[in-house]
């Protein structure tokens, strides 16, 4: 599907932009904007390849929670004004992140292992960033899932069958990708792994920088309304070595040039070069992949298409609701510190 059709991606008029007092907020603060975007799958119209959609989710769930660390230790916070109960944020409600909103950690995010009460304690799955130090706030949201997405019970109408017949929803695990399709009959219904057909995965996580691949079987597009909040502050989010699919985590389209994916240090962003030698930028165009790179010298500096070295390809864009992906080279990997998009709301 090309990401330039008018019907790819229509973000609603009516994202509420009035911010509300925040219930599980320590002292008054505001939540992010909230409203719904909807995100169009494409159908094979008939033919018999199945057809492919590259999606991001581009907006959160609600904040949960949010406060100041007073405490950070390498993976855990405590939070002196804490009003959490025990495991409110982890094991049967659910799984949680927590996203530091201020200092060099900004827009870094971390599943929450524990919830402690009586400690005021957040234990993390993942070590804190480097330079993450108190008094660093934060906030607290709740995992996408594929039942959350799509529904608990397929309300988003992908074809349903079984492994071979279904629709599939794909997710780079770094190596390969993890399927995942809605069942019926067999072993039951319900959202079930390409690699399990008896338990459940519409608990399955999907991480806020997830890039998506629909690959769609039946002959009609499908549209997906997803309600969040949308993103605010700049988002951080590993990139590496290889094969990366990356979703626009924003409810406003991007560009090559305003992503912040090239800085001008191999160290935070994208290595430069030629059409040969530069890491690569693969935007899906509906039959195959449109390549991007950052030249530089030549015939000139700047984001380039593979096809052409020659005209700025920088205002390309990365549309709400869509995923690219990201061939890094060499080492090392980086985090992509994408600043906000629209940068005011």
């Amino acid at each position: 599907m090309n990401p330039s059709a008018p019907n790819v991606m229509r973000i609603a008029a009516g994202i509420l932009l009035t911010s509300v007092a925040s219930l599980f907020a320590q002292t008054t603060a505001t939540t992010d904007p909230v409203g719904f975007i909807t995100l169009n799958v494409a159908g094979t119209g008939g033919a018999a390849a199945p057809a492919l959609s590259f999606k991001g989710l581009g907006l959160t769930r609600a904040i949960e929670y949010q406060g100041s660390a007073e405490t950070v230790g390498a993976n855990t916070i405590v939070d002196n004004d804490a009003t959490w109960t025990d495991n409110q944020f982890n094991g049967a409600n659910g799984a949680y992140y927590l996203e530091i909103s201020t200092g060099s950690g900004a827009g870094t995010t971390y599943d929450i292992q524990s919830t402690a009460a009586g400690t005021k304690t957040i234990t993390l799955a993942q070590n804190l960033a480097n330079g993450v130090a108190a008094p660093v706030t934060f906030k607290i949201r709740k995992h996408w899932t594929i039942a959350s997405v799509f529904g608990p019970t397929n309300e988003a109408g992908l074809l349903p069958g079984d492994a071979t017949t279904a629709d599939q929803i794909l997710i780079f695990n770094g190596t390969g990708y993890d399927i995942y399709y809605y069942q019926t009959g067999g072993f039951g219904t319900g959202w079930r792994s390409g690699n399990d057909a008896v338990n459940d995965a519409g608990p399955t996580k999907i991480y806020p920088d997830d890039g998506l691949i629909v690959k769609r079987k039946g002959s009609a597009n499908v549209n997906v309304v997803l309600l969040g909040a949308v993103k605010t502050g700049q988002s951080s989010f590993p990139i590496s070595v290889g094969t990366n699919v990356v979703g626009n985590v924003y409810a406003a389209n991007m560009t090559l040039q305003s992503s912040g994916l090239y800085t001008g240090n191999t160290t935070t962003g994208l290595a430069g070069g030629d059409a040969t030698s530069a890491d690569q930028v693969l935007i899906w165009n509906g039959t195959g992949y449109d390549i991007y790179y950052y030249q530089t010298g030549g015939f000139g500096t700047g984001w380039r298409s593979g096809n052409d070295a020659v005209n700025d390809a920088g205002p390309t864009p990365i549309p709400v609701g869509s995923s690219i992906i990201v061939k890094r080279k060499a080492a090392p990997a980086f985090d992509w510190k994408a600043p906000q998009h629209p940068a005011t709301l």
